[in-house]
Formats: structure tokens, C-alpha cells, sequence
């Protein structure tokens, strides 16, 4: 979890280089099936939230 924001930049690399106007929307647009998986893989491992300490949970 801590190296997704950065696996998720080196996965989009790629597809940021083909555009000339850079945004998540039209890098989405090149991927195939399997990429936007992957896509959606890392961006939910790099927004997921984070859990609070609860002390009363023992």
C-alpha cells in the first residue's frame, strides 16, 4: 500500500507520454481491459482510507 501512488504513477507513464493534452480521462481512453483493471487495482490501493486506531478493539 505504501508503493502504490508510486506504482500507479509508473504505470501511467506510458499511456501520459501518447497524449498531447494530459489527463486521467483521456489516458483511461487508451487502455485495454486488462489495464484499466490494473488501473482501478493500484488507484484503490493508493486512495484507500485510513483505518483509525480504535483501542477498545481487544
Amino acid at each position: 500500500m505504501d508503493e502504490a501512488p508510486k506504482a500507479l504513477q509508473r504505470f501511467l507513464a506510458p499511456f501520459m507520454e501518447q497524449l498531447t493534452q494530459k489527463n486521467l480521462g483521456n489516458a483511461v481512453e487508451l487502455m485495454n481491459e486488462d489495464e484499466r483493471n490494473e488501473f482501478d487495482r493500484l488507484l484503490g490501493l493508493a486512495t484507500e482510507p485510513v483505518r483509525s486506531f480504535a483501542p477498545y478493539t481487544f
